[in-house]
């Protein structure tokens, strides 16, 4: 649902309705269209909620609610279907405690530009209709993509900031660092993350891995410089950076020459690289003059 929408639908119910005001004792006061309508529109699930208030309120809905989902999710919840709605029935589990860790994939897959939901529903072997209902009455993210302050506070509720402290990371819940890695990167992230295939992407080269890891050790130092982390006492963001730095400073000293082709434009991949190549190379230089003193030696049993 839009935005637009949902404010339509606010202006169908009274402003003393158990939705805009679940904990409201008698004689409190009623709460201004205003208050009601910005709960509305920063309330993921307000479809359910909303259908809930008509089927608690023993109201049919009224004639301007004309979307499937609305129909079906108040029939289902109202209990006056003949035959038993599949579909709904679906989409009731999915908000179970029990469906979390699906919810949890779900909702991450959801906030992916990547994917559509017929996608999404082959990825999680559930019919399509059961994630655009969902969708809808649950958690409301397509219609509102454009909406980067909507999104924000979904996927970022405390903003940044906890991923940028040591550690930060480790104190929020999976269902958070799946919205994050949707948001960020994608639904192959997302799929990955949570087990459900076995290669994030192509798999890139060594050496790209090393150009993205120092990009992304460099990125996270800049972001916590502009969060006020420079001069922290313990900021090992900005101490994995100026180990980077140092090294490329290094690096850079260099001049081409035929041991070192690279030059002043070698990276700090290609130096890690190189390093383990050198490494390597002393290494298989050392096992070889153990295997010739171990020759020797036998010889000079087979002479005595």
């Amino acid at each position: 649902m839009t935005a637009h929408r949902i404010e339509q639908l606010v202006r169908l119910l009274p402003l003393e309705a158990t939705l805009f005001s679940p904990n409201r004792g008698p004689g409190a006061t009623v709460p201004r269209f205003a208050e009601c309508l910005a709960g509305a529109l920063n309330d993921p699930a307000f479809g359910h909620r909303f259908a809930i208030e008509y089927v608690g309120r023993f109201e049919s809905l009224p004639a301007a609610v004309y979307e499937l989902w609305f129909r079906r999710a108040y029939l289902h919840y109202a209990g006056t279907n003949e035959i038993p709605d599949s579909i709904m029935t679906q989409v009731e589990q999915l908000v179970l405690p029990g469906s979390q860790s699906t919810r949890d994939i779900l909702n991450a897959l959801l906030v992916c530009q990547d994917a559509t939901h017929a996608q999404i529903a082959g990825f999680l072997g559930l019919d399509v209709q059961v994630i655009q209902f969902y969708e809808q009455l649950h958690f409301n993210v397509r219609d509102r993509a454009a909406d980067k302050t909507y999104m924000a506070r979904l996927v970022y509720p405390q903003g940044r900031f906890d991923s940028l402290k040591t550690d930060g990371v480790n104190d929020l819940s999976t269902a958070s660092r799946l919205l994050m890695a949707g948001h960020q990167f994608g639904a192959h992230e997302v799929l990955w993350l949570a087990g459900l295939n076995t290669a994030q992407t192509e798999r890139p080269s060594v050496e790209q891995h090393l150009k993205e890891f120092e990009g992304a050790l460099l990125q996270n130092a800049v972001q916590l410089a502009r969060a006020g982390a420079l001069n922290a006492k313990s900021a090992p963001g900005i101490a994995h950076a100026k180990t980077v730095l140092s090294a490329k400073r290094n690096d850079d000293s260099k001049t081409p020459t035929s041991t070192d082709p690279f030059g002043s434009s070698v990276s700090i991949g290609q130096s890690i690289l190189l390093s383990m190549r050198h490494e390597i190379t002393e290494e298989d230089r050392e096992r070889s003059w153990e295997r010739l003193k171990e020759a020797e030696a036998l010889l000079r049993e087979d002479k005595g």
